[in-house]
């Protein structure tokens, strides 16, 4: 892969990413990033965590039994070596797609598109059968039906993550107004 691995999928694993960096430098300590393996093969990780065992042994990965995301924490890893400062921009880089993401499939169903009306339909049923109201998920409903006061939407979707709200806000207008 020679692209920037996704921030998504990095963000998720950054704790692993981390500890594989440190581990990989010549005088550092591993046991952090043994313990973070272990806990992905017992979570069900078994060929990253093998992959990720080669690496501390010297052995060049191999990519070849890896699914996508997989090959992606291992993108994240060699890029977070060679920009080790890239690390602490995940999240924000990470909001930022979620909201390009998430924006598109609320203009997407707010200009009829069945399939990602009943993907935005589906999150919020999941919110509130987890017993979650005022989420996220319920927001983009809002919007999809025309909300666009982000001050009505903070406050009548108090479980919504404000910033990233925000954002997808701000998305959902700009693809409106192209």
């Amino acid at each position: 892969m020679n692209q920037n691995p996704s921030s998504q999928i990095c963000v998720t694993h950054q704790a692993l990413i981390a500890a594989m960096v440190e581990a990989l430098d010549e005088n550092s300590n591993e046991e952090t990033a043994r313990q973070l393996i272990t806990q992905y093969r017992e979570d069900g990780w078994i060929n990253l965590a093998n992959q990720l065992e080669n690496w501390l042994h010297g052995a060049e990965p191999s990519t070849a039994a890896l699914d996508e995301e997989d090959q992606q924490i291992l993108e994240g890893i060699r890029h977070a070596q060679a920009d080790p400062a890239w690390l602490s921009t995940l999240a924000g880089q990470a909001r930022i797609e979620a909201a390009e993401s998430l924006a598109r499939l609320i203009v997407s169903a707010t200009w009829g598109d069945p399939a990602a009306l009943e993907l935005l339909s589906n999150l919020r049923e999941a919110a509130t059968e987890d017993g979650i109201e005022g989420s996220l998920a319920h927001a983009f409903i809002a919007m999809v039906e025309g909300e666009r006061d982000i001050g009505q939407l903070t406050q009548r979707y108090p479980g919504a993550e404000s910033t990233l709200l925000r954002a997808i806000m701000e998305r959902v207008c700009s693809l409106e107004d192209e």
